[in-house]
């Protein structure tokens, strides 16, 4: 059976948070939260391959809470989700970055489902650099 992955959906609009998490249930384990704030909470208590965040929330914007994310947990993967007129007036200052998959409203569900899974599979494959990383150097160590 493979292993089902967690996904942290955070938006501030309940009916896109509930939209995008229904979509993702299928394929993933789907937390949510809306706003920035509750997202680190959960993020204290559970294991994340993946957050899903819109870029403009109030508090903190998706930017910001995929810094802290991956801060706390550094195997995680990011997908911001974000207009064209707001990505576009700020991608000079965050597009070198590399802290997420990108996707733009408006979006297919299928969409959502293919970068939610890319990224998924993104985090999966830092785990297992990281722990083959660590066996090496135990390794090393032995010899």
């Amino acid at each position: 059976m493979k292993e089902r992955l967690t996904v942290l959906v955070v938006d501030d609009e309940h009916p896109v948070l509930i939209t995008a998490a229904a979509v993702l249930s299928e394929d993933f384990r789907v937390l949510t939260a809306q706003d920035a704030a509750a997202a680190l909470r959960l993020l204290e208590r559970n294991t994340v391959d993946v957050v899903c965040t819109d870029f403009n929330m109030p508090g903190q914007n998706g930017i910001q809470l995929l810094r802290e994310a991956t801060a706390k947990q550094p195997h995680l993967s990011g997908v911001l989700v974000t207009g064209h007129a707001e990505y576009l007036e700020k991608r000079d200052k965050y597009e070198a970055q590399g802290l997420y998959y990108l996707l733009i409203k408006p979006y297919e569900p299928a969409r959502l489902v293919e970068i939610v899974q890319r990224a998924a599979e993104s985090a999966r494959l830092k785990r297992v650099m990281s722990s083959l990383s660590s066996e090496l150097g135990a390794w090393k160590r032995v010899m």
